[in-house]
């Protein structure tokens, strides 16, 4: 019986993996997948260009983190920071560079920053005045998380009161601004490159067993089992599988039922040649209009040319599904080629076309969710589950890679020392 079950290889799950090595605790960690990564596994299509699902910059605010990426060896790229809000899909000339809030040649007139503030609608109205809120924040966010800002919590923005670091810069007119360009690291081979060569360096490779998924858990019994037809107990688990699946593991089907998440369809197109002008120098875009499909779309090529091979050059677009007016994978796909020529792509020089739909795309603010994880957290640890990551713990704000990571590490000291487990409730603290 191993020690430690762990549900999902993404970056919580290995988080948690290095540490049992490290620490020389027994383990399993089971995923139903193909590949080490999660939803920071990197694809390489049948025509050589490679697509990240998810995750693409990345940031670290831990030691922890750091060691791993140097262990693992992989060589990184540093990429300039270049991202642009597309405001009107009618061609370049309303594309703007980010932050928006900081391309403003006049003061609003309308700011209320020390009104109440009772969900996301009120904060970006308060804070950006209506103009920003009406043609950018508003049709822009309820494109990513596919809901209406009233039923969205406000306090992810900052990564809660007290930040050292805003998540949503603040407001300011052009050029009062002086930051200077930044460059951010980025793994070549693509992100998923990177986990996987954590696993290769720094993990047992015999305790790890892919393409096996977990079936049902009993928490009381505290025993998995599996697709394989084998069942595993377990002292306790380390579970990334969304917490909504945790939930009805004991009994909590209803209520998981009031969390959100997002559904998206990942759209890749690969082109042979050089990138148009409007989109050479870009890491990434921002789009607020719903004529356009997607709501952001990643240069991957930029940020590595082995994305694309010489000659050629990738874009990833991010496709929002509403429940009401559901797009299939199919129209995605027609639909970002259109928007890509009205930036100057040529459709003749398409060389692949790649898609996948993420039924879990983010896990979304809503009102009222915070209460609910944790009441939930409480039930899940009696029975020694430690429900976390980017949906195991539902958390948009504690969920980049480099908190993922950590999540799973503090996971394992919680269990064994109870150690405190502030990258997953206080992020706002690194």
């Amino acid at each position: 019986m191993p020690t430690f079950l762990v549900i999902g290889a993404g970056t919580t799950g290995i988080g948690a993996a290095v540490r049992l090595t490290e620490l020389g605790i027994d383990h399993l960690v089971v995923d139903g997948g193909k590949r080490i990564g999660g939803m920071s596994a990197s694809i390489t299509d049948d025509a050589g260009f490679t697509w990240d699902l998810g995750g693409h910059v990345l940031h670290s605010h831990f030691e922890d983190f750091d060691r791993a990426v140097a262990a693992s060896g992989i060589a990184l790229n540093h990429v300039t920071r270049n991202g642009w809000v597309w405001l009107r899909g009618d061609g370049p000339d309303s594309l703007v560079p980010t932050p928006i809030q900081q391309q403003l040649r006049e003061w609003p007139t309308d700011l209320e920053p020390d009104a109440p503030v009772n969900h996301l609608a009120d904060y970006y109205r308060n804070n950006f005045g209506s103009r920003l809120y009406e043609e950018f924040f508003e049709p822009y966010n309820r494109k990513m998380w596919t809901l209406p800002l009233d039923r969205i919590d406000d306090e992810w923005t900052s990564l809660r009161s007290g930040s050292a670091a805003r998540n949503v810069p603040a407001l300011a007119l052009a050029g009062t601004t002086t930051a200077s360009p930044s460059t951010f690291p980025y793994p070549v081979g693509g992100t998923g490159a990177l986990w996987q060569a954590v696993h290769d360096t720094m993990m047992t490779p015999a305790s790890v067993r892919l393409g096996t998924r977990v079936l049902e858990v009993d928490p009381q019994a505290r025993r998995a089992h599996l697709d394989d037809g084998s069942t595993v107990s377990f002292r306790y688990c380390i579970s990334t599988a969304p917490i909504t699946t945790a939930l009805d593991w004991i009994g909590w089907t209803d209520r998981a039922a009031t969390l959100r998440a997002s559904r998206l369809h990942a759209v890749g197109i690969g082109f042979d040649g050089d990138p148009p002008p409007a989109l050479a120098d870009k890491t990434w875009l921002y789009c607020p209009d719903e004529a356009v499909p997607w709501y952001r779309a990643t240069m991957l090529s930029n940020y590595d040319e082995a994305n694309a091979g010489p000659g050629r050059w990738n874009i990833l677009c991010e496709v929002p599904v509403f429940d009401e007016t559901p797009v299939s994978a199919a129209d995605a796909v027609a639909g970002v080629l259109a928007s890509l020529r009205q930036l100057g792509a040529d459709p003749a020089r398409v060389a692949a076309r790649f898609v996948t739909t993420l039924e879990h795309g983010y896990p979304v603010p809503t009102i009222g969710r915070d209460d609910l994880l944790r009441e939930a957290d409480k039930q899940l640890l009696a029975h020694g589950i430690y429900s976390r990551g980017r949906f195991g713990g539902w958390r948009y704000e504690s969920s980049n890679q480099d908190y993922g990571y950590v999540q799973g590490r503090q996971a394992v000291d919680h269990a064994l020392y109870g150690t405190a487990e502030d990258v997953y409730w206080h992020p706002e603290r690194f």
